[in-house]
């Protein structure tokens, strides 16, 4: 896959630019591990985001999966339709996944995705409830995937995307098992949609209004954060159910307890009082 997302004109036509941080997958082993994790929530159809010469897309189009192999790299893509030739299983999509349409079945994704758009590509598929994203097994950058799963959760982003899904950082991996090595610790990063969201889809926009203004400042004050919108009875009821001090920082609070602050909102707070139905932050 090219090393940046889109494509400039030079001398009249497209060049590919480059995409900072491809490394493609050389150990076999590795392969194995990512399928067998994604067996554990099977859906026909995965995408194999950043397809390169296959690393992925063939293995899994040999385990049963229906493959999109999604490649933006024109030399790549030659190279791969060259080995898949007339295969089952497997349709080769020469694209920007960014740009792309997604399926409209419900689908996985087994990839080792480009380290620079590692947040642009979960944004696609968790921003949006409506999405049928189902499960994902992911290579990224250890760091990313550690902020991804930390608890307690401090950006409201990626709150938003754990009250529908479970993110869990399976195992690092070494960066010698890429070609060329990669200079930070990768990971192997697994999603997995929630049977029972903590927020229904429906109150997706309200829910990602609340806690993008709430979480501004991590650090201020639970009642502090809370007030603009909760009277200080309605804060005195909430901190009572979420069994926490008043003052606890606003970022301390896990994913079933912002539940409990968006739930006692709808409740009990004047619809007239309530933050904006937002648009998505990328805090």
């Amino acid at each position: 896959m090219p090393k940046n997302k889109r494509q400039s004109r030079q001398a009249g036509r497209f060049t590919p630019s480059n995409f900072s941080g491809q490394h493609l997958i050389r150990d076999k082993s590795l392969v194995r591990r990512m399928i067998e994790l994604a067996r554990l929530s099977p859906q026909p159809l995965v995408l194999d985001i950043g397809a390169g010469a296959g690393a992925l897309t063939i293995p899994l189009a040999q385990e049963g999966w229906q493959v999109l192999a999604i490649e933006n790299d024109p030399r790549f893509a030659e190279k791969l339709r060259g080995k898949i030739g007339e295969a089952e299983g497997i349709r080769l999509i020469e694209a920007d996944f960014l740009e792309m349409p997604l399926p409209r079945k419900p689908f996985g994704v087994v990839a080792n995705i480009p380290f620079a758009i590692t947040t642009a590509v979960l944004g696609r598929l968790m921003d949006h409830p409506a999405v049928p994203f189902r499960h994902g097994v992911l290579i990224v950058e250890l760091g990313a995937a550690r902020r991804f799963t930390a608890d307690p959760v401090t950006q409201a982003r990626i709150l938003v995307w754990r009250m529908q899904f479970d993110l869990k950082l399976a195992e690092p991996v070494s960066p010698d098992r890429f070609s060329p090595p990669p200079r930070v610790q990768c990971a192997i990063l697994t999603i997995r949609r929630k049977k029972e969201p903590l927020v229904r889809p429906s109150d997706h926009a309200r829910f990602m209004g609340l806690v993008t203004h709430a979480l501004r400042v991590p650090g201020a004050p639970l009642h502090a954060a809370l007030g603009p919108w909760f009277t200080p009875a309605q804060l005195k009821h909430l901190v009572k159910l979420l069994l926490v001090d008043r003052s606890v920082p606003v970022g301390s609070l896990n994913e079933r307890q912002w539940a409990a602050v968006f739930e006692t909102m709808i409740r009990y707070v004047e619809p007239y009082r309530w933050p904006k139905a937002g648009g998505l932050s990328k805090r």
